[in-house]
Formats: C-alpha cells, structure tokens, sequence
C-alpha cells in the first residue's frame, strides 16, 4: 500500500493543472518525493547485496532516472540543454541500465552485445548535435531507441527468464510493454504538437501531456516492485541451495541426494531406463587430516569435488553423503557404464596433486557401483549395495573400484571375467 500512496499524489497532481488546481512544478514535486524514497531503497538494497549484480544496474538505473525527473521539473527554469537534452539522454541511459539488470536476472551471463553500447552512444552523439542545431523532431531519436530497449527487455524476460524468476518476469514484462504504449502515445503527441525539444513549456498545460507523465509514474512504481521482487526471488534461490549443498564443498547434501534420488527412481521405473549409482570413499583420510591437518583435509575435499563434478555429464548429480564419503547418481546408465565411470573417476583422483603449504597432497579413494533393482528396493537398497561394494574394495586393497563382486585397481581387474571386464576393457 505504501507504494500507492506516491502515485495517487502524482495522479491528482496531474489532474489538477487541467481545472488550474495544481501546477506542472507542483506535479514534478511529488513525482521527485516519490522516486527519491525509491532510489535510497533500491541503493541501500544493492548495497547490502552487492554479489547481486542485477541490483547495481537497478539502483544505477534509478539514480539516472532521479537526475532527469529534477531536470525535467526545472522546465522553464533552467537552460533548455539541461531540462530538455540532458533530461531525455538519461532518460534512455536509465531504461539501458535497467535492461542489463534484467538481462543479468534472467541469463545469469554478462550482457556481450558491445554494439548496443556503441549504437547506443552514436544515437546520444546524434541526438546532442540536432537538439543544439535546433532540428525539429530530434525528441524521435531518444524516443525510437527508448522503444526498443522496452520491448527488448520484455522479450529477454519472456524468453530467457527461469524458475524462480518465470513469475515476476513475466509481470515485468507486461509492464514493459505498457511503457511502450505509453510513451508510444507520448511521441506520437511529441511529433503532432511539440516538434521542437527546447520549446515543450506549452505542454505543462496539456491534460494528456500530464496524464501521459501520470501514467508513466505509476508504471515507474511497479517497476520498481518488480525490481524488489526480483531481489527476493534471488535470496530465496540462494536460501534454497544453501540448504541443498554442502557448505565446504559445495556439493549436494545428503537430503537433497535422497530429493533427487526419489525423482531418479520414479522415473526410471515408469520409462524403464536404468539408473547407476557410484559412492567413493577417501582412502585413509584420517591419516592426511593426522598428517597435514584438518584444514589440508578440507582442501582435498573440495578437490575430490570439483574433478569429479569435471568429468560428470550435465545430468549427473554429486553428494556428501558422509565426512569423506561422496555419492553419484548416474541417470540412465547401467552397471557397465557405471564401472567404466566409476574407475575413471579413480584414476584421475589417483592422478591428481592437491597444493598445500608449499607441498603436493596426493590420494586415492574406494569406489562401489550398484545398478536400481525394482525387485530388490528402492534406491536407499541400490545405496546400501553400492556402499558394500565400496567397503569390499576397501577390504581388498583400497584404491579399487568393486560392483557385483567384481573389482578393479590399478593393475587391472581382480576376479572372474565377464561383462564387467569387457565393459571396463572397452
């Protein structure tokens, strides 16, 4: 309700110059209170969170937009070249400024596109020479240019947005697009009555001059909401994965495991596709914490993770399981494959050197493979046989991978041929 209240002081500001209530600098003042309240909070927001890189853009759009709202109030009282070209060239700044913070929401890549910038800075090159030649129907190149960017934004929202952000994109969006059908009304009137840029005092009397500003301040109001809830859906996604992940390795914890490994299993016994699952074990890891300490236990942790997530497909998943324990859930992979997977993923561990304190931390780990039995359990049965085959590797040597009784180590497979070497040989 708080967010209402600004705007139906600006809508009754707008109204009255038409009955000679109200005039245009009265209007700009309550326009101005309003969007001041709205850039400290948005700066104040992006402040505190300043990992949110959307919310720079945001807080940077609004400050532009806060500069030339007071500009714009100065009409008739200050040089044309502030109140009518500089205003208009921040104007577009601002809404450039938004889109790259909606861009940020929506791809979660950096904006690339450099020829936007450089068309964009020819456009306000332009834009300045023709408004100081005095050129009619310069306001065109501020308001083309403004046009798309709007509807660019609403097009990146609507095709690129995901969840947790489909929501509020798509409410953004529709207010993007009145934007363009506001401010479209607002060239149209520019080009029929108000030609010329440096001379736009007339239109302080103008009822749909005013409505038109209405408009486009209540629409800045929701914007602004839109920007808020942008930043809540963030912190609610942050919150949601922090309690997903484990926090020093950042790998799946074991309650989001068990989420993901219900998911896995209903549908791979309603399509019939198998489902493998791998759990390793750090091999004597109590004598590297002994050894070097915890904290270089910690660092060989966190590299078990990211070489194995390395060489993972795009739908594998990882977990923390246990203190050294990891398990991976292979979707759509039988026994076979797993094995192939499973010691390749021990060969490249056995391989690897983890850097601390001016030394090189080498291990191996113990790995089980189990393939999801509908006849036998569910995937906590597939966990258990998977986590016996990895004790049973443990029992035979270490640094070995086991799966129905079969293993394979460094010199090669131990046990009776079959498939499981064929698989592995191949």
């Amino acid at each position: 309700m708080q967010f209402c209240i600004p705007v139906l002081l600006c809508w009754r500001a707008a109204a009255r110059p038409a009955r000679g209530l109200m005039d245009y600098g009265t209007y700009f003042f309550t326009n101005i209170v309003s969007v001041t309240v709205f850039a400290l909070s948005i700066c104040l927001l992006a402040w505190q969170n300043r990992k949110i890189i959307g919310m720079r853009w945001f807080a940077g759009a609004l400050v532009a937009g806060w500069v030339k709202l007071i500009l714009q109030g100065l009409e008739g009282k200050a040089p044309a070249i502030l109140t009518g070209m500089v205003a208009n060239e921040l104007y577009l700044v601002s809404f450039t400024m938004q889109m790259l913070g909606l861009y940020w929401f929506a791809v979660r890549k950096p904006f690339r596109h450099t020829w936007v910038f450089a068309s964009i800075g020819l456009t306000l090159a332009i834009y300045t020479v023709l408004f100081l030649a005095r050129v009619p129907y310069t306001g065109n190149l501020v308001n083309i240019p403004f046009l798309l960017i709007c509807l660019a934004s609403a097009w990146i929202l609507i095709t690129h947005a995901k969840p947790p952000f489909d929501a509020v994109a798509r409410v953004t969006a529709a207010v993007l697009i009145a934007d363009v059908g506001v401010a479209g009304y607002r060239a149209m009137l520019t080009n029929i009555r108000y030609v010329r840029p440096w001379e736009t005092v007339d239109a302080h009397t103008d009822p749909r001059w005013i409505y038109s500003l209405a408009g486009m301040a209540f629409l800045a109001c929701c914007m602004v909401m839109c920007f808020i809830w942008f930043l809540v859906a963030e912190l609610e996604h942050e919150l949601a994965e922090q309690a997903r992940t484990d926090s020093l390795t950042g790998a799946l914890n074991r309650r989001a495991m068990e989420e993901v490994a219900l998911r896995e299993t209903s549908r791979s016994i309603r399509h019939g596709n198998p489902l493998c699952m791998i759990v390793l074990d750090i091999d004597h890891f109590k004598h590297i914490n002994d050894t070097h300490g915890h904290a270089a236990g910690d660092c060989v942790l966190k590299a078990l993770v990211q070489q194995v997530r390395a060489m993972l497909r795009a739908n594998d998943l990882m977990a923390r399981t246990g203190g050294e324990e990891f398990t991976v859930l292979l979707p759509d992979t039988p026994a076979a494959t797993g094995v192939i997977a499973a010691e390749r993923l021990r060969r490249a561990i056995e391989e690897l050197e983890v850097p601390f304190d001016s030394k090189s931390i080498r291990f191996t780990v113990s790995a089980g493979v189990a393939q999801l039995d509908p006849g036998q359990g569910d995937w906590e049965n597939m966990m258990r046989r998977a986590d016996s085959a990895m004790y049973d590797a443990k029992e035979r040597g270490r640094n070995a991978v086991r799966a129905d009784g079969i293993a394979t180590n460094s010199t090669g497979l131990r046990g009776p041929a079959g498939v499981m070497q064929a698989a592995t040989e191949s």
